[in-house]
């Protein structure tokens, strides 16, 4: 969380740092995306967390 704060950190590293932090089960499904920045990245978690609580 404190290295997206850093100064220096590009967009596509704290997408990359959001992304690693995600369950397996919702971080493979938005790695293959590629989303290139944090916002993109934080929807498409949202959507395939969603999509996760609506299988169950």
């Amino acid at each position: 969380a404190l290295a997206c704060h850093a100064s220096g950190v590009t967009a596509q590293q704290r997408a990359d740092l959001f992304v690693g932090g995600l369950p397996d089960h919702i971080r493979v499904d938005v790695e293959l995306r590629g989303p290139q920045d944090l916002q993109t990245a934080m929807y498409y978690a949202r959507a395939f967390e969603a999509r996760a609580q609506a299988m169950l």
